[in-house]
């Protein structure tokens, strides 16, 4: 449980910190299909404790945003798409080659 939490936060920051061109989507949602089934796991073989919601939950949420990732992965996305990619989420200076 305690690897499991420490490795999930130590490639979550390893993606959060990677530049956008270097993302591997599959990979990382390989990666929370890992941890979820992990969690799960632990969900039906421990008490209920705070170490386990805590993994369970960061990485629910990191997988939630995961179609949004793909999404923008899609090589179809054209400059005009990314223009107004970034006119939406007011960062004009997003790199994404």
């Amino acid at each position: 449980m305690w690897r499991s939490i420490t490795e999930w936060k130590e490639l979550t920051h390893k993606y959060q910190n990677k530049l956008f061109k270097e993302i591997d989507d599959k990979e990382i949602s390989k990666q929370c299909d890992k941890y979820s089934k992990i969690s799960g796991q632990l969900e039906r073989q421990l008490e209920s404790n705070p170490i386990q919601e805590d993994l369970k939950i960061l990485v629910e949420t990191f997988k939630g945003a995961m179609p949004i990732v793909s999404a923008l992965r899609n090589k179809n996305l054209t400059t005009e798409h990314w223009k107004d990619i970034r006119e939406l989420i007011g960062d004009s200076e997003f790199d994404v080659d």
